[in-house]
C-alpha cells in the first residue's frame, strides 16, 4: 500500500480581484448565494441572491508573509487562496492525494457529491483546470514567485494530475 500523501490543489483563475465588493456581488448571483466580506478592521458587508442556498465568507487577506494573498474566501470544508492569477485549495480535513487519484482515474471526481457544488464555485471564478500532486514534492524549499507561470514551472516536476472541468 502507498504511504500517506497530503495533496496541493491549485489551479489558475481569470477573475478579477480589484474590487472587491464587486466579486462578493457577482459571486452572490452566480452562486445564489449570501457573500459575507470582512476585513481585518472589522469591516462587514454582505451581499445576498434573492434564492440564496448557502452562505459563505470572503475575508480580505493582508498578511506580511505572503503579501501576492489578495483574498481567502471560506466554503465549508473548502478554503479557497486567491492570489492574483491562480487559487491554491485547501480541504478542511485529511484527505490522501493517492485516493484522489483513484477517484480522477475512475472518472469519479465531478461525480463525487462532496466536489460537485465546489466544482461549480471554481468555474464562477473562472477556473478550468485543477492540478492535484504531492505536497511534499512541490517547491523543494525553494522560495518561489506567487505567479501562475512560477507554480505551473513548479507542478511539471511533481507527481500529479490534471483535471479539467
Amino acid at each position: 500500500m502507498l504511504e500517506f500523501k497530503h495533496p496541493f490543489i491549485i489551479c489558475s483563475h481569470k477573475s478579477k480581484l480589484s474590487n472587491l465588493e464587486q466579486l462578493g456581488r457577482t459571486l452572490a448571483e452566480k452562486l445564489n448565494s449570501t457573500i459575507q466580506i470582512e476585513n481585518n478592521e472589522g469591516f462587514k458587508i454582505t451581499y445576498e441572491s434573492p434564492n440564496s442556498n448557502y452562505c459563505t465568507q470572503l475575508k480580505i487577506a493582508s498578511t506580511t508573509i505572503i503579501p501576492q494573498l489578495k483574498y481567502e474566501i471560506l466554503l465549508g470544508d473548502f478554503k479557497l487562496s486567491l492570489f492574483e492569477d491562480f487559487i491554491e485549495i485547501k480541504i478542511n480535513f485529511e484527505v490522501d492525494y493517492f485516493h484522489l487519484l483513484d477517484l480522477h482515474k475512475r472518472n469519479g471526481l465531478k461525480e463525487c457529491e462532496f466536489f460537485k457544488e465546489f466544482f461549480k464555485i471554481l468555474n464562477t471564478l473562472g477556473v478550468t483546470e485543477i492540478y492535484f500532486g504531492v505536497f511534499d514534492e512541490f517547491g523543494n524549499g525553494k522560495k518561489i514567485k506567487y505567479k501562475w507561470r512560477n507554480v505551473l514551472k513548479e507542478i511539471s516536476n511533481t507527481t500529479h494530475f490534471k483535471l479539467s472541468l
